[in-house]
């Protein structure tokens, strides 16, 4: 099988996880969300699921399957995919401190575009791909765009003090070039805050999680993946930070516990009921407990080298 570059270092120093059925995954998504994905396998039977072995960034190809503006606008119904308020958008608040024009790239309907205008006295805009949501955000007033990173360069290279992009990333199929050209948009001595999946929550025991695989998640990032794009990039990591466990996603992390168990009625039936009955009540009441969980997402600040 012919071996793919890897979409950050552009070697071919990679090697195979996994394939999967595109037949399986049209009919998994059509089950689960009612959203026909069809027309992004039309010329493949087959996706495949690489290792970057030089920077550890799992990526998925072909490129060609990368979800369009459409999906997000089909995923939008669900109310849990823009949420308005997330861990990370704290954490970001607090390290904006300072700056006075921030672009959100993938701002979705805009709330954190919002927050940072209404509630923090910021200059910040946002650009998007869903036209639906765009038409959202700027019903509500929110300086929110379909303009492209290339687009925006083209009067404002070194313009901002900081670019974020939460859960981002892991959807696009040349992350490389996303973070060049956010690199353009930024003075000298800069930000570029990140937040990605973390491959290394919980989550990953869930095998059969769709939204971490095409067309919606394009790869799946770790820490050692973003201690790497130092070397790649002229940016030096400043800070990370990983999620607890959140409240909304206790349900999620004991089902995958269960599902871990071997599959003997004897032995999952009671693990079950102690789950619901004992367990979660615990960890929605004891944050203390969540902070020792590695949670879903990964948050990254970077700044642009002078």
């Amino acid at each position: 099988m012919f071996e793919p570059l890897s979409p950050l270092t552009k070697v071919p120093d990679v090697k195979l996880i996994k394939s999967i059925s595109t037949k399986q995954l049209i009919k998994n998504w059509q089950q689960k969300f009612s959203i026909d994905i069809s027309k992004y396998f039309a010329s493949c039977e087959q996706i495949h699921l690489y290792q970057c072995n030089q920077t550890q960034l799992q990526f998925f190809t072909p490129d060609e399957i990368e979800g369009s503006g459409e999906l997000y606008e089909q995923l939008q119904c669900f109310n849990w995919y823009y949420m308005r308020r997330k861990w990370e958008h704290d954490v970001a608040i607090q390290d904006l401190e300072g700056c006075k024009n921030v672009l959100e790239v993938g701002c979705g309907q805009g709330a954190f575009v919002q927050r940072l205008i209404q509630e923090h006295m910021l200059s910040a805009i946002g650009i998007e791909s869903n036209k639906s949501a765009i038409q959202i955000a700027q019903s509500q007033g929110i300086p929110v765009s379909v303009s492209t990173l290339a687009e925006i360069a083209c009067d404002k290279a070194k313009y901002f003090d900081a670019i974020c992009a939460f859960q981002v990333l892991e959807h696009l199929s040349a992350p490389r070039t996303f973070i060049e050209d956010s690199i353009q948009l930024i003075k000298p001595g800069g930000k570029l805050i990140l937040s990605v999946p973390n491959a290394e929550s919980f989550a990953k025991h869930d095998h059969n999680n769709l939204l971490d695989q095409p067309p919606h998640h394009m790869h799946r990032w770790c820490k050692e993946t973003f201690l790497t794009l130092q070397k790649v990039f002229p940016l030096d990591l400043v800070k990370f930070r990983i999620e607890p466990l959140a409240i909304y996603h206790i349900d999620w992390y004991l089902g995958i516990q269960n599902s871990r168990l071997p599959k003997i009625r004897l032995i999952r039936s009671p693990f079950f009921r102690i789950s619901n009955y004992v367990m979660k009540p615990v960890l929605e009441r004891y944050s203390v407990l969540r902070n020792l969980i590695v949670g879903h997402t990964l948050y990254v600040e970077f700044r642009v080298r002078s």
